[in-house]
């Protein structure tokens, strides 16, 4: 694989250092361990175009080429011990032990399905779409951008960049996506004046209660910008 991308080597010795046996040809990458084959299919450019694990006993989980997130799901299963049934770190960076995934946790696609407004649900996929496109950038701190709390009552929280404190989460209630921002959520970020963008925009204060708010009425990019300001200023 002398002529991968990082990415690509990156996560062949990130899969061996967590015991998985790697084999490798020019646009295919194959992990096994432990009764579980993962495949991963990739184009000239080094994006993956398809991601399928297989499992003894169990139906294949396919991602194919409109699917996102296809990096980020790699890296998650990577991580898997199918002894433990639990979800452990990936260390393309030190992930702390609260966000090290955890069996119970929203997948990506749960989350998703658990939208019923059809307008919440476009405004959630185009929020999407900014996240997987902030993905193929470099991370300053954590490997991913997308972290998900427990079925069904957990948040999908957002960290743009990798940075290592998340400007907002989401989550579902009822079928409505919710918005809420997170200067209640760390104790040394408390009344941070670097979330005051976004508590205007939600027609909160930052200083007060962060009231989860419908997402309704909001334009996703605005809301990704917003995100970004706020994660700069919080995570200096």
């Amino acid at each position: 694989m002398a002529e991968a991308t990082t990415f690509r080597l990156d996560t062949a010795d990130l899969a061996i250092g967590n015991g998985w046996h790697v084999e490798s040809v020019l646009r295919t990458d194959e992990f096994s361990k432990a009764g579980v084959t993962i495949e991963v299919q990739y184009s000239a450019d080094d994006e993956i175009s398809s991601l399928v694990r297989s499992r003894e006993g169990g139906a294949d989980e396919v991602y194919g080429a409109d699917s996102p997130g296809k990096a980020e799901r790699l890296r998650i299963w990577l991580g898997v011990r199918k002894d433990a049934g639990v979800q452990q770190a990936v260390h393309l960076g030190k992930i702390p032990k609260h966000l090290v995934p955890k069996a119970g946790d929203w997948t990506r696609d749960e989350f998703v399905a658990a939208v019923k407004d059809p307008g919440d649900r476009a405004f959630l996929q185009r929020l999407l779409e900014l996240v997987d496109a902030n993905s193929g950038l470099a991370s300053q701190e954590l490997p991913f951008r997308l972290y998900f709390g427990r079925n069904p009552g957990g948040a999908m929280f957002v960290y743009p960049f990798g940075r290592r404190h998340p400007p907002f989460k989401f989550s579902v209630k009822d079928g409505q996506l919710l918005i809420s921002g997170c200067w209640n959520t760390f104790e040394d970020l408390k009344g941070h004046t670097g979330f005051a963008e976004l508590a205007s925009m939600l027609d909160l204060d930052e200083n007060g209660p962060a009231t989860a708010v419908p997402v309704a009425g909001l334009d996703a990019d605005a809301v990704w910008g917003v995100g970004e300001t706020v994660s700069r200023a919080i995570n200096t």
